[in-house]
């Protein structure tokens, strides 16, 4: 028997996951090459920091049984790629116990036929001193944990006897960084756990928590219309959030950052969701890039462009937030991931390469504002609990892809609302 040719995914995101699930095992051997051995569902973390529900529903192992059971993955980081020799340059992504037993990290190489790129980016801190080091950020399931954690040592310590007023708000400061839709629904959710839930459990610290969001920008949702934005920026001023546009941070340390505006700002917690900056592999990479991110230029059937001629490399795609389609730029959203991977997934299904360019059905933006509330932009505006509604349904009805984590976030949520989160329980 013939043997099958082998398609190698970089990355295990939206793009990666849905294009290894949706190839043929009959058709092709699939490897997938990523750092985490789960899909991160990004629209979920915000809801299971705040103890929406169990963080394990926020995730999806990409070894499963029902679903690709021949798929090869291998945890670790691809360095390098030989487009000539079809080679991938890899090394284990491991913890530290792991690497005792692993001679010089055990560096390896995968051979490929056909190539998919989608490693997605990395965090954007505009090179600010001290915000690697000193911020949460928003990406997986284990930052979740920590958000959700730090949140309850602020709390804890804010219950310090002998603290002043001052030190105490101090310590109850969240100062977010990013009025995009991340850092807008990360308001949100902690502003609705703190609000509903968490204010009962310390009622000595009630209206001494606060929440800020810092955005560089001169408007939050920049990617929504401006009327939806202005909608946004009253609701949440309306709700005790404060909120500094152009907003500079010029430097950051444990426990206090600077903006060149307002000088020292002491702070709880930091939460860090700003944008995308290009990923150190894609960087590397010898190919056509575009754009301020320099993402990996695409033509539409998502081949990979020359950076020599602009003609597309042979068995070689791109997407993701890695990539773009050069002369239709598309927004670096989960949505477009996925379109891409089911429209590549179903053309190497029925032939070697794609036939019919890509083409995006727009979706609607949605964002959570807290208090039952939210904006949903697109073709139709809405705003209101009926957008809320739509935001919600969406988290547990489009994102989670599977009927038991669906049925599982349902009964979560029916608990929460009789008897509390599991973090602040009523009985």
């Amino acid at each position: 028997m013939a043997s099958k040719p082998t398609v190698a995914i970089i990355g295990n995101g939206w793009a990666g996951f849905t294009v290894a699930e949706g190839l043929s095992t009959t058709k092709y051997d699939i490897t997938v090459v990523a750092p985490i051995r789960t899909i991160q569902y990004t629209p979920l973390l915000a809801s299971a920091a705040a103890g929406m529900f169990n963080f394990r529903l926020a995730e999806e192992p990409i070894r499963r049984r029902d679903r690709v059971p021949d798929l090869k993955y291998y945890k670790a980081v691809v360095e390098d790629v030989d487009l000539e020799k079809k080679e991938l340059q890899c090394r284990p992504s491991v913890s530290d116990i792991a690497e005792l037993h692993l001679k010089d990290a055990n560096p390896f190489s995968i051979k490929y036929d056909k190539l998919v790129i989608a490693p997605g980016c990395d965090v954007q801190t505009f090179g600010t001193p001290g915000a690697v080091e000193h911020a949460n950020f928003l990406r997986t399931t284990d930052d979740a944990r920590r958000i959700q954690q730090r949140l309850l040592e602020m709390l804890d310590a804010a219950t310090t006897p002998g603290l002043t007023d001052e030190q105490q708000r101090d310590l109850l400061r969240i100062v977010i960084v990013g009025g995009g839709a991340i850092g807008i629904e990360a308001t949100a959710e902690l502003f609705d756990l703190w609000q509903h839930d968490m204010r009962h459990v310390y009622p000595h610290l009630d209206g001494k928590l606060s929440i800020e969001i810092h955005d560089v920008a001169p408007t939050i949702l920049g990617n929504f219309d401006e009327r939806l934005g202005e909608y946004a920026l009253y609701k949440l001023k309306d709700r005790g959030v404060k909120i500094e546009t152009q907003s500079h941070i010029e430097r950051v340390e444990k426990g206090a950052l600077w903006t060149k505006e307002r000088g020292e700002i002491r702070y709880g917690m930091l939460l860090w969701a700003t944008g995308n900056s290009v990923n150190s592999l894609v960087e590397k990479l010898d190919v056509k890039k575009s754009g301020k991110l320099q993402r990996i230029a695409t033509d539409r059937k998502l081949r990979v462009l020359s950076s020599k001629h602009d003609s597309p490399l042979q068995d070689v795609f791109a997407m993701g937030d890695a990539a773009d389609i050069e002369g239709y730029t598309l927004p670096t959203l989960a949505e477009v991931a996925v379109q891409k991977a089911e429209y590549l997934a179903k053309a190497l299904n029925q032939a070697d390469e794609p036939s019919k360019p890509f083409e995006y059905k727009q979706k609607p933006n949605l964002a959570y504002l807290g208090q039952h509330d939210g904006v949903i932009g697109g073709q139709e505006e809405w705003t209101g609990s009926s957008a809320w509604l739509a935001w919600r349904s969406g988290s547990i009805f489009h994102w989670p892809r599977s009927w038991r984590r669906t049925i599982m976030i349902g009964i979560s949520w029916a608990f929460n609302w009789i008897g509390g989160r599991d973090i602040a329980r009523k009985w």
